[in-house]
């Protein structure tokens, strides 16, 4: 039996308390209150909290000097074979702590230099890996002479940063302006990273790497609002793409991974493939695929994605072996596409599993506190989901959009799709 340290939890990872049991091992959870209070989540409630064998509560985990005297004392209790850390504010610090500690985990540097975008890109840039033309400034001046300069439309977003909060396809300088006029304080605080904007086909790549070997997981295709480009509205696993496709996009996650030097772990890779076959970078995340995606790929007959984790970050060696699905697994998410009063009651859900059958395997909406739907621009805005499988493709897609639609017609406003 091993010892493996959680750091911090969201609804869609904590099957992987589960996994971890099933592989025989003792659990460790740390949790952040102030993160479980922005994700509105109630461990105690979870049906995977019974998976968990100690739990640990601190006020906020991204605190790296209570984060590290917390796994310290857990450490020194019983000792750390490996940690997991699959939310975007905790890798980095988890990282940090594992090589003080001398417990495997992706390479500190190299996570810190995927999150800060513009670094990335020049990594990148520098190893002949990704040439997007990108610069950081500090205001409307800058942007718009980079704009210019590169032709619009561009991509405005935060230098750092995850969710698509504070990302924009801008077309003129007048949006430019306008855009950057209304960004809340502190969205780029870290500086406003300017790009060209890539033109294609909207992919991630799933890929593990774990004792120097890559491991192909699966390529996804992305769905974005027509009204603001630059949010997701969902994915499918796996991607609807050709096998020569297919290999383009993954040679170059690997590329991209191996020039960061992210060591061990699995990583998602956002990917712009151009209609001549060239992939592009739009991001990389040096951790799992966030929210409902893992159940995606076990939906789609991928396996248990949170097994392979935390084998691979117990040191173990995986064979590389490619995934096999069997099945199209689709998620839409949506948000109030402008500000509405926030209606009193969830509408009635049933209606989709009688109308679509097997294929819904979930439909949920949940409204936030307060009186108002705030416009959703970003993740965090969502207030429902639904996740359809089915064994063609066009009829996940279709039928996922179809229940989405459906929503809106109930809810009597337009939602994101």
């Amino acid at each position: 039996m091993k010892h493996v340290v959680f750091v911090t939890w969201k609804a869609g990872n904590a099957p992987a308390f589960e996994a971890a049991k099933r592989l025989g091992h003792h659990v460790t959870l740390i949790r952040s209150q102030v993160m479980e209070q922005a994700q509105n989540i109630d461990f105690d409630s979870s049906p995977y909290a019974r998976f968990v064998d100690e739990v640990h509560v601190l006020k906020d985990a991204t605190d790296l000097d209570a984060l590290r005297a917390r796994v310290r004392a857990v450490h020194e209790v019983r000792p750390v074979d490996g940690f997991v850390a699959t939310v975007d504010a905790l890798v980095v610090p988890v990282a940090r702590i594992a090589g003080e500690l001398g417990i495997p985990f992706t390479d500190a540097a190299a996570a810190e230099t995927a999150k800060q975008k513009d670094r990335c890109r020049d990594v990148l840039a520098a190893a002949g890996v990704d040439s997007t033309r990108h610069t950081v400034v500090d205001g409307f001046e800058g942007a718009a002479a980079f704009a210019a300069a590169t032709g619009y439309p561009v991509v405005v977003k935060p230098a750092r940063g995850s969710g698509s909060e504070g990302a924009h396809v801008v077309a003129s300088e007048r949006e430019l302006a306008e855009v950057l006029a209304r960004a809340g304080a502190g969205v780029y605080a870290a500086g406003i990273l300017v790009e060209e904007y890539l033109d294609g086909r909207f992919l991630s790549a799933e890929i593990g790497l774990a004792h120097g070997r890559f491991l192909r997981l699966a390529v996804s295709e992305r769905s974005t609002w027509h009204r603001h480009e630059a949010l997701e509205t969902g994915t499918t696993i796996p991607a609807g793409i050709g096998a020569e496709d297919h290999d383009r996009v993954m040679e170059f996650a690997e590329a991209v991974v191996g020039a960061l030097g992210l060591r061990l772990g699995i990583f998602h890779v956002e990917i712009m493939l151009g209609d001549d076959g060239t992939p592009r970078l739009i991001e990389v995340n040096p951790r799992l695929m966030g929210s409902c995606l893992p159940n995606l790929f076990r939906l789609a007959g991928g396996g248990d994605i949170f097994e392979l984790l935390v084998r691979i970050h117990l040191g173990e060696r995986i064979e590389p072996t490619p995934s096999t699905f069997t099945r199209y697994a689709t998620v839409r998410w949506f948000g109030a596409a402008d500000a509405q009063p926030k209606p009193e009651h969830v509408p009635d859900l049933d209606w989709a599993a009688a109308a679509y059958g097997d294929a819904l395997h979930s439909l949920t909406v949940r409204f936030p506190d307060g009186d108002t739907l705030l416009p959703c621009r970003g993740n965090l805005g969502n207030f429902g989901e639904v996740q359809v499988v089915h064994p063609d493709r066009a009829a996940s897609i279709r039928i996922a959009e179809d229940i989405v639609a459906g929503m809106a017609d109930r809810l009597g406003f337009e939602v994101t799709r």
